[in-house]
């Protein structure tokens, strides 16, 4: 493969995926050591759902053993190992060709019950160290942040990548998953389309100009341009950050604080992003 736009054959190699909005900590420590990971487990004959499950069940030890304050920085390294794996199954569908929208619905999963092991054993730790049961309400509310946070951030990349990168006019079909679990992906689905706002509209633009579902040429490089800054900033809402924050609060020995971390710059974040995202959806729509 030729490499573009300077692109080196090294984030090439790494079952590319998305080059261009890569966070640096992805590009150079996640995807690398993802792919060592993942080319293991294709040697072995695991799926990709297998390796969902394996990095799941780390980010549960890990979670969970944030309960004790003494246990941070070794909770804190089971995190990163989970953010790793959480690399790896995607580039290992990628690699055999098994992407499907059931993966990415058990990846969701996969870290819902990955933060709710960590809210519960924060909340329960504070607790067990004389502090007051209202933490639980701050816990209850920086969960609901947190899942805004993490729709936004991966609606907004998977749906450059989708246009930007591949060309394909952005589609969720539920139809496509299995029914045992499609009430979970549409209300999935509906949670996100209430939180995108204009962008549904663009989102219908596109796939109504598109030809046998390929957006046009002219639209892809209008939403390159519209929609590169904000889709990078949605980087900032996801899991590196609040992975990083714990690692922080861990070596302060005051893990109880990030739920006031998820509450007040993530949340600050979140509402300056979705403002740029706005602007950037008027832009593109009062240009077409």
């Amino acid at each position: 493969m030729t490499p573009r736009d300077g692109q080196s054959l090294l984030a090439q190699g790494l079952a590319f995926k998305a080059y261009e909005i890569e966070e640096l900590a992805d590009l150079y420590f996640f995807r690398p050591l993802g792919s060592i990971i993942a080319r293991g487990a294709r040697a072995l004959g695991m799926t990709p759902t297998r390796l969902t499950v394996a990095g799941t069940l780390v980010g549960i030890t890990g979670g969970a053993l944030l309960y004790d304050e003494r246990l941070g920085l070794f909770a804190f390294a089971l995190l990163i190992l989970y953010g790793i794996i959480d690399s790896a199954d995607g580039q290992l569908a990628r690699m055999t060709g098994q992407v499907t929208e059931l993966g990415r619905v058990l990846d969701g999963a996969g870290g819902y019950v990955t933060y709710g092991t960590i809210y519960l054993a924060i909340a329960a730790g504070a607790i067990h160290r004389g502090g007051s049961s209202s933490i639980f309400a701050w816990m209850l509310l920086a969960a609901i942040a947190n899942v805004m946070q993490a729709q936004m951030y991966d609606y907004h990349r998977t749906a450059y990548i989708t246009v930007v990168l591949e060309g394909r006019a952005p589609r969720n079909d539920p139809a496509t998953v299995p029914s045992w679990v499609r009430s979970l992906f549409r209300g999935y689905l509906a949670t996100q389309r209430w939180l995108i706002g204009l962008h549904a509209n663009v989102e219908a633009a596109l796939a109504a100009r598109a030809r046998a579902g390929r957006v046009r040429e002219d639209d892809r490089a209008r939403y390159r341009e519209c929609f590169y800054g904000p889709v990078r900033g949605w980087n900032l809402l996801g899991d590196n950050t609040r992975f990083y924050a714990i690692g922080v609060l861990a070596c302060l020995h005051r893990i109880d604080l990030f739920f006031a971390f998820v509450l007040l710059p993530m949340n600050l974040a979140l509402i300056a992003l979705w403002l740029w995202q706005r602007s950037a959806d008027r832009k593109f729509l009062a240009s077409g």
